[in-house]
């Protein structure tokens, strides 16, 4: 039954996430603790920022010339809830957010708290934790229902 939820999970992330590579997304859904790169790789592919045979390290070099990732860390660097948090809400920029969350632009600590806020993440969800590849699919694929399309969030800017 577990295989079977993995792998009914692993096919919809596939097609969530674009067209990346299988075997990237099942090596994350493997990892028993996500690192700053396969991260950086679900959100650099995600908002066409490199091409989906990329590299980790290209992914996450991206993200830290765009600020979305602090360069004190390193790409093999295992990820907390709450980072982990900041990069999924800049894939979308979390739409609208709340105003703590516009005021420090994005930070760390906000980003989870709106994950919380918006039923992403539980209430008992610790940002020191660290991450399953499993969960971080989860996350990703709950943000994707949440914030919907890039469109959508553009939309809701206008109006």
């Amino acid at each position: 039954m577990k295989k079977f939820v993995t792998l009914l999970l692993t096919l919809f992330i596939a097609t969530c996430v674009y067209a990346q590579s299988a075997e990237v997304i099942t090596s994350i859904l493997e990892s028993e603790e996500v690192t700053y790169g396969q991260i950086c790789y679900l959100s650099a592919v995600r908002q066409g920022l490199v091409a989906e045979d990329s590299s980790y390290d290209d992914a996450f070099g991206t993200l830290v010339q765009r600020g979305d990732v602090s360069a004190d860390v390193s790409c093999s660097d295992v990820i907390n809830l709450q980072n982990l948090s900041r990069i999924y809400t800049k894939i979308w920029d979390a739409c609208d957010g709340g105003l703590m969350y516009r005021i420090t632009k994005g930070s760390a600590r906000y980003s989870f708290k709106l994950l919380k806020a918006d039923g992403i993440l539980t209430d008992k969800a610790d940002p020191m934790d660290k991450v399953s590849g499993f969960e971080a699919l989860n996350i990703l694929s709950s943000c994707m229902m949440e914030y919907g399309s890039d469109e959508e969030c553009m939309d809701m800017d206008i109006e």
